[in-house]
């Protein structure tokens, strides 16, 4: 009989700053409307919509495999919430990891991470949940 347990996941925040490219693409109007109501359904909006909603198509095919990629990270049941704070110049990841290394992945994979509209200056909290 094997008493060993896996080690149980615990749950990071991962505080970010956002590019002023990545804030002035995402403030366009609609675009947090069109992000919503897509990833509700569990899938990225189309590059053509964040086209028509005046973002650019190089950052709207990056953003699209971003939101894609996260949203796959939602349904394997690694992350537990992200988006932006108020003023959208800082965002949070909250996740579900084993130790921060692990925590960490989930941000330096993000295609917009890769592609520099993330800065490189974050960090990871474990977050000791009360409630």
């Amino acid at each position: 009989m094997n008493t060993q347990q896996q080690p149980r996941a615990s749950v990071f925040a991962i505080i970010l700053k956002l590019s002023s490219e990545f804030t002035a693409q995402i403030a366009r109007p609609g675009v947090g409307a069109a992000v919503v109501k897509a990833t509700r359904v569990g899938q990225a909006p189309t590059v053509e919509e964040l086209m028509t909603l005046g973002q650019t198509e190089e950052f709207a095919r990056l953003f699209s495999e971003r939101l894609g990629y996260l949203v796959r990270l939602q349904q394997a049941g690694v992350l537990r919430a992200a988006g932006p704070f108020e003023g959208l110049k800082a965002g949070m990841y909250l996740c579900n990891a084993n130790d921060e290394r692990e925590a960490r992945r989930v941000l330096e994979e993000d295609p917009l991470y890769k592609a520099g509209f993330i800065e490189n200056d974050f960090s990871v909290h474990r977050w000791l949940i009360a409630i």
